[in-house]
């Protein structure tokens, strides 16, 4: 076992593929989608645990997800799977705290969602764990039904633990990102701002059928350039801005420090597979990335933006190549989205494959204006 400690690791469980979602960019498949019963058993998921934990010395923080679709879906007896889940997982790695992320879309009956919800909540004060729930919303989806459902579900739990009305409930926003189907960046961030939550963004440019071209990046590229610019206005936690100010200063740094810097972080990354079998993850300023269902195309030992050969890719594609951001870029994992976007132009493009340097270049001229905010997003 490595002797190595870390701060922080994510392990995140294919436990679960349920989902009655409709997002244009989901990694899974219908037939996994229609799944009424967990993907796998608590046994699968505890063998990969503990052989992925032999690899790993002291944790600070160990975040257990229970992934990767609608567990709130799942029968009753689920709750007890993810006990024993959570157990194993508290056995497997030496940690000091541990943190359970429970994904759910809220897609469906929202009532039996909520019982499901408490019933873990009730069950976690015997796991010795903080629950948080993250909530995946389709961007694609303008239904108010829909966010009356996230409306009701914050309520319903407030009574528990903070919900909407306090900043310590923890659970998190995470929204999926699809180019034909961009929603308006400033309402979108008025109606997550009420929520109080952490908002992380998420794209697979291996899925969306809206990658058609040079123009289609470029508006990826503003979209979230505006909503770099939204949610750091107004002081959102939003994952985005945090990890582009913390990844800022590599810009200052040699090609072999950003990449090594890159590695480490995908060490801080695990994903537990339905067969028992574990891998590390990529991480990115956007979200955390498992490259065996994100990056589809690859061979399973080239991951992307990981080898020299595709860095080579990566460092001479045209827009990357006249990129001051390149290797903070490369630092904050960002270049492995943009990877992926490069496997289907493979003559190059001139627009940002991974839509992410417009609002680098933002978080460039704050810190240059010394706007007083970079302090915070500083790790």
């Amino acid at each position: 076992m490595s002797d190595r400690a870390i701060p922080y690791l994510i392990v995140a469980t294919d436990y679960a593929t349920t989902c009655s979602g409709t997002c244009p960019t989901c990694v899974l498949t219908k037939i996994e989608r229609l799944r009424s019963y967990p993907a796998t058993t608590a046994e699968k998921i505890i063998e990969g645990l503990q052989a992925a934990g032999a690899h790993y010395g002291r944790v600070g923080t160990l975040a257990v997800g229970i992934g990767r679709a609608n567990v709130l879906d799942l029968p009753e007896e689920s709750v007890g799977e993810i006990g024993r889940i959570v157990a194993g997982a508290a056995t497997s790695f030496d940690h000091d705290e541990l943190i359970v992320e429970v994904s759910t879309s809220l897609v469906g009956k929202i009532d039996r969602q909520i019982a499901r919800a408490k019933a873990i909540m009730e069950a976690s004060g015997q796991w010795g764990c903080d629950v948080r729930f993250v909530i995946v919303t389709n961007t694609a989806l303008h239904s108010e039904k829909y966010w009356k459902n996230v409306d009701t579900f914050y309520a319903a739990l407030a009574d528990m633990r903070g919900g909407a009305g306090s900043e310590d409930s923890g659970d998190i926003i995470q929204l999926a990102l699809s180019l034909d189907s961009l929603p308006d960046p400033r309402e979108l961030a008025e109606r997550i701002a009420e929520y109080r939550s952490p908002v992380n963004l998420t794209w697979a440019p291996a899925f969306d059928r809206g990658v058609s071209g040079d123009e289609s990046l470029a508006r990826l590229e503003a979209w979230i350039a505006e909503w770099y610019r939204l949610t750091s206005g107004d002081d959102m936690d939003s994952s985005l801005v945090y990890r582009i100010r913390q990844n800022l200063p590599m810009m200052e740094s040699g090609m072999p420090e950003a990449v090594a810097h890159a590695a480490e972080s995908s060490r801080a990354v695990v994903y537990v597979g339905t067969d028992g079998s574990w891998h590390n993850g990529l991480f990115t300023v956007l979200a955390e990335i498992d490259p065996a269902r994100f990056d589809p195309s690859a061979p399973a030992d080239r991951v992307a933006g990981t080898g020299p050969r595709d860095l080579r890719r990566f460092l001479t594609n045209p827009a990357c190549a006249s990129c001051e951001y390149s290797s903070a870029c490369i630092a904050s994992g960002s270049h492995r989205i943009g990877m992926i976007t490069l496997r289907q132009f493979p003559e190059g493009t001139e627009s940002c494959p991974s839509g992410l340097r417009a609002a680098f270049a933002s978080a460039s001229r704050e810190r240059n204006s010394s706007a007083g905010r970079l302090s915070h997003g500083h790790a």
